[in-house]
């Protein structure tokens, strides 16, 4: 009765966090600290996955006399292996481990070819070797790890550690799941929340855009870049166009893509940091590469989100132009109207310089030793990084695109109309100034008409001579 009470107690007050639409951090915060209370159970901790596989511990309930904290601390992507993330995604399996009998108990929560809900108990096995002398390392006994999902994806894992032997009962392992099922609609509802505040931003950057590019008297390219470049949080940016100071030849315009022979016929808007291009380079401007166009000739007409240029082959002119600085992905965005490609917009964001905590790097505990053997490698390997462009970003990139190519049309037919406009006008003065000189030239050539009568009058007669 008593542990039905704590039960109740637990999820009641877990189910009014989410109610009240507290803060995914102190639900989570919570739900440890209350998870470890329940269980009477030294650590209970909540790993969440990072895109490339590693993760880190955000939130920790721990008996610091009996186990060391882990919170905050990052783990690679190669602790846990390809099988058991499987295992957790496809079947939601929950897993036991004994160390003192070196067995572990695996009971999957849905049938792998039915999905359907199975209340199956935990068989048992022999635990990997590896596994034991990881939980040892760590002053591990007893362990219970669950898997959480969000959106039919692997969010992260629950864990619970013991630094003695200690039984766990299934129904106790029932009570955790329930635990972690309201996990997931918290973490779900956190997803939505923070969606709101993001699109009220992506809506205001839009205004801000729409704004610079039409509703004043002149096309502010420039600051619409700047605007933009900052709005992504890039380092960088440019707009290549058509030039229409060179847009003509043999008396007919250039498309972008004709344009894309020679820099004279192409305008380039720059903010920020810029590739810098060799001087034997065979192209001046990063827009000229034939990539883009390889990249697009298809009918792509999609923003290409480049998380790491030096992870594509085709982009080495990139690579050597970028090396002197920290440029590491790039937002390229075809700017196309009415299935005409206007020209490319593109922006540039740093690579990010981390250094993660691994386990044991301030804590000297020798419970620590073997995380702090596995770290040291993978530590130096992720002090720089690249940075994986959101869905919310391209999503925004493309709305984007469509309003610099909209404003690129608008420009190039207002240029157009004015152009006409004056060539009128000039035809229109080399008229007036062509009928001035007719005028003056007849005038010039007019001469006195003589008056023959008076002329016949006044002079002799032939005859009377």
């Amino acid at each position: 009765m008593q542990d039905n009470i704590k039960q109740k107690t637990l999820l009641r007050q877990l189910t009014s966090y989410i109610r009240q639409k507290v803060e995914l951090q102190v639900i989570l915060t919570a739900t440890v600290a209350e998870l470890r209370s329940f269980l009477g159970i030294d650590r209970v901790k909540i790993y969440q996955f990072n895109l490339d596989g590693s993760g880190q511990v955000i939130a920790e309930s721990v008996d610091h006399n009996r186990l060391p904290s882990v919170l905050g601390l990052h783990f690679p992507g190669d602790e846990i292996p390809p099988q058991y993330r499987e295992l957790y995604l496809k079947v939601r399996v929950r897993s036991i481990v004994n160390v003192d009998r070196k067995q572990i108990g695996q009971s999957p929560l849905y049938d792998s070819e039915t999905g359907e809900m199975i209340p199956e108990e935990f068989r048992y096995r022999p635990v990997d070797p590896c596994h034991l002398e990881y939980l040892t390392a760590m002053g591990v006994k007893s362990s219970l790890v669950l898997p959480i999902l969000h959106d039919d994806q692997l969010w992260g894992l629950l864990a619970s550690h013991h630094s003695e032997p200690r039984s766990i009962a299934e129904s106790e392992v029932e009570v955790v799941q329930m635990v972690v099922d309201q996990l997931s609609v918290a973490i779900a509802q956190s997803v939505l929340l923070s969606q709101v505040p993001q699109t009220a931003s992506q809506e205001a950057t839009i205004k801000h855009i729409v704004t610079l590019l039409h509703s004043l008297s002149t096309v502010e390219f420039q600051s619409a870049l700047a605007q933009i470049v900052g709005a992504f949080g890039g380092s960088g940016g440019r707009l290549c166009m058509r030039n229409e100071g060179f847009n003509l030849q043999d008396g007919n315009a250039k498309s972008f893509l004709d344009s894309l022979d020679s820099s004279n016929y192409l305008k380039v808007y720059a903010y920020g940091k810029q590739p810098v291009m060799p001087e034997l380079a065979k192209y001046q401007l990063m827009e000229q590469y034939s990539i883009w166009q390889e990249h697009y000739k298809y009918g792509n007409c999609d923003v290409w989100a480049i998380s790491d240029i030096y992870q594509i082959h085709e982009l080495r002119f990139l690579q050597v132009a970028f090396t002197s600085s920290k440029v590491r992905s790039i937002l390229m965005i075809p700017l196309i109207y009415r299935q005409q490609l206007l020209g490319y917009l593109s922006i540039f964001r740093d690579e990010a310089q981390t250094e993660p905590l691994w386990a044991g790097e301030f804590d000297f505990d020798e419970r620590q030793l073997y995380p702090r053997q596995s770290f040291n490698a993978w530590r130096e390997s992720t002090k720089t990084q690249a940075r994986e462009w959101t869905i919310e970003e391209i999503e925004l990139a493309t709305e984007v695109g469509k309003q610099f190519a909209f404003a690129i049309h608008e420009h190039e037919l207002n240029q157009h109309v004015h152009k006409q406009t004056g060539n009128l006008q000039r035809i229109k003065q080399q008229q007036e100034v062509l009928i001035r000189l007719v005028t003056k030239m007849r005038r010039s050539m007019q001469f006195p008409t003589p008056d023959f009568d008076n002329s016949i009058e006044s002079s002799p007669s032939l005859f009377e001579e």
